[in-house]
């Protein structure tokens, strides 16, 4: 039976009407849900635990920072935030392993500055290393230090460059492996003084450090983050550090800029994710994480090991990356290093 203008009508056209009135009823429901779903699904977001990957092995720095952004962004979103290490190729397995994850958010990439270097030494590129990513923000950065053994006879920046200059290829420094920024960090040195220094590559600072305090290495140069505590145990004198932003213990040291002219660096951790996900997705956790970035208490946790709590925007860290690596790969022309 159907009503038709208030006059009930029980014939044949009325249950002609009825039926495809139904369909028709069911028909506009099901067009409204499928319109709405992907409007939900964004405002839902996040519906299940999100991830933050880092490409190098727990206890780190980059785990540290990782573990502390996780922390407070699981309070933030209202979803756990769990932190998976996939160390390896100097953070590129954690890269590639984000960039086969669908991007919807759920899946983050906590880098370090070793992804300009490694950009910078690759012949070839399995994907495009600032294109593929939308970059959310900065997290910690540091200098580098070149620093000597407390009993070295070299008492400045500016005498143990002039003593490689005048015996070239007898002085040594150690590096955490070929292509690192530490290497590249002495072949810059070499290049803009013409000192020249022997590079000793090691399996990372810690397997460096004995043979450094023995004296069987001339000089190191490390991150901030594990010179400064050899600096604060008495185990290692800095001659100069990459950044004029230093901790209050290094705020003596020289500038290596203002010794070397141009030889500035700042190594960075920061988080990404691989592009495409939904705009609102993207600009929720760029604004999420950039204010734990900005809060006192992350600061203070940063400063224990020497760095420093630092925001970016997106634009500005992509920017970052574009400039490092035609940075470096100048240095790798200027000294013939064959790229990987």
């Amino acid at each position: 039976m159907t009503t038709v203008f208030g006059v009930k009508d029980t014939g044949p056209r009325a249950r002609r009407l009825g039926k495809f009135g139904v369909r028709a009823v069911l028909a506009a429901a099901f067009a409204l849900t499928a319109a709405l779903l992907p409007a939900r699904a964004q405002e839902a977001y996040p519906s299940h635990p999100v991830k933050i990957i880092v490409g190098f092995a727990p206890g780190g720095s980059s785990d540290i920072v990782a573990r502390l952004v996780a922390e407070k962004l699981t309070v933030r979103l209202g979803k756990p935030v769990v932190v998976e290490n996939r160390p390896g190729a100097g953070g590129f397995l954690a890269t590639s392993q984000v960039l086969r994850q669908p991007a919807d958010g759920y899946s983050l990439l906590l880098l370090a500055s070793a992804h300009s270097v490694t950009a910078a030494m690759r012949a070839t590129m399995p994907f495009d290393p600032v294109e593929d990513l939308d970059w959310l923000t900065t997290a910690a950065t540091y200098g580098m230090v070149f620093g000597v053994r407390p009993d070295s006879p070299y008492a400045s920046f500016v005498d143990i460059i002039a003593a490689a200059k005048s015996k070239p290829k007898t002085l040594t420094y150690y590096s955490v492996g070929d292509g690192t920024a530490h290497h590249l960090l002495g072949e810059w040195l070499s290049a803009a003084t013409g000192a020249e220094f022997i590079h000793v590559p090691y399996r990372g600072s810690s397997a460096a450090l004995p043979d450094f305090l023995a004296g069987r290495v001339d000089m190191m140069i490390d991150t901030m983050t594990f010179a400064l505590p050899q600096m604060t145990a008495g185990a290692m004198r800095p001659l100069a550090v990459t950044s004029r932003k230093v901790p209050a213990e290094m705020a003596k040291v020289p500038f290596s800029g203002d010794i070397v002219p141009g030889l500035a660096y700042e190594s960075w951790l920061g988080l990404a994710m691989r592009k495409g996900a939904p705009p609102e997705v993207v600009e929720k956790l760029r604004r999420e994480i950039t204010a734990i970035v900005l809060s006192a208490d992350f600061a203070q946790e940063l400063a224990k090991f020497g760095a420093n709590a630092t925001a970016s925007t997106g634009a500005e860290f992509a920017d970052r990356i574009r400039r490092e690596i035609a940075e470096f790969s100048r240095v790798i022309d200027a000294r013939g290093i064959q790229k990987q």
